[in-house]
């Protein structure tokens, strides 16, 4: 190294020496000099490559990083966009499933509210259903009852009760002229029919064998008329007759008659005694709860209507057997 450096002060001096003003070149013809320039820049081409080499290879080793990452970005990405959808999946199903189950449960909340037998069947069901029941059966066999009644009066049409028997059974019940077991529901069978039959009176002769033919016919036609017009005035007694009385009813009904009936619905109608205990269980009943009750009110409104015409179908008798009497005369 001392050697190329005493050769390159060598060469600058030669350099440095003032040269004339013509053009001249002079070369360095020192070996030793130039095998140390060569070796110096063989040197630094070397350095070069392999600084290229270097630097190719780091440039690629960066690629390679630069697309590992970007892979692993995109796999990243690719698996919180997996578990986003699975997620959002689940709980789409989790919430379609709660809102199932609750609108299932409140649909049986909803049934039972409206049609259980606390809140959806009408106020105390069992003792309505049998109230209503007996009411029903009780007024709608009135007249039915009525005509079984009827025919059992000694004056009935077509009786032919002998006026000596009617006279025996009259002296028999001579007690028995007041109204009163009409509508005492607690009095006898026998005797409301003791006072109808003193109330209709007599049975009219029938005639004999002895008798001339056409006074015979015309005295059948006088008792017949007579029957006739007796008819409708026994019919409402007989009516009334029944209403005290107790029939055979159905099953889960209580025997008794139309007045005890109605006492009933008024106590628990009317403001009697469990009209407190019905208008305060409205208050716990469900809209359906409250149409059975309504419905309920309106069966026995229909069959009071159905019993009211059927009383003024036998006043209408009544009245027209008075118009009947007064324009008809004596046969």
């Amino acid at each position: 190294m001392p050697r190329l450096l005493q050769v390159g002060a060598f060469a600058f001096a030669i350099i440095a020496v003032p040269l004339p003003a013509h053009a001249w070149w002079c070369g360095v013809n020192d070996a030793i000099w130039r095998a140390g320039h060569q070796a110096a820049e063989t040197a630094l081409e070397a350095r070069v490559t392999l600084m290229g080499t270097d630097l190719s290879a780091q440039r690629a080793i960066t690629l390679e990083m630069l697309l590992s990452a970007a892979k692993v970005n995109t796999a990243q990405g690719a698996t919180n966009g997996g578990r986003e959808a699975t997620m959002v999946k689940s709980s789409q199903e989790a919430l379609a499933t709660t809102l199932g189950e609750q609108t299932r449960r409140e649909a049986i909340v909803d049934a039972r509210e409206q049609y259980s037998f606390e809140t959806g069947q009408g106020v105390n069901t069992c003792s309505s259903v049998n109230l209503t029941a007996t009411v029903t059966q009780s007024l709608s066999t009135i007249g039915e009852t009525g005509r079984k009644l009827y025919t059992d009066v000694d004056v009935s049409p077509g009786k032919a009760t002998s006026v000596a028997s009617a006279t025996a059974t009259r002296l028999a019940t001579t007690s028995l002229t007041d109204a009163e077991p009409l509508f005492d529901p607690s009095a006898s069978d026998d005797a409301r029919k003791a006072v109808i039959q003193h109330l209709a009176g007599l049975p009219l002769p029938l005639p004999d064998a002895s008798m001339p033919q056409a006074s015979a016919d015309l005295m059948l036609m006088r008792a017949r008329r007579v029957e006739a017009l007796r008819s409708p005035a026994l019919v409402s007694l007989n009516a009334v007759r029944a209403m005290s009385s107790s029939a055979a009813h159905e099953t889960g009904t209580t025997d008794v008659g139309a007045f005890v009936a109605l006492d009933q619905l008024i106590a628990q109608y009317g403001g009697g005694d469990g009209f407190e205990a019905w208008s305060a269980g409205l208050a716990g009943q469900s809209e359906h709860g409250l149409l059975v009750e309504l419905a309920r009110l309106r069966s026995i409104s229909l069959t009071l209507r159905q019993t009211q015409t059927e009383q003024q179908a036998r006043l209408a008798a009544l009245f027209a057997t008075m118009v009947a009497v007064q324009a008809g005369g004596d046969l």
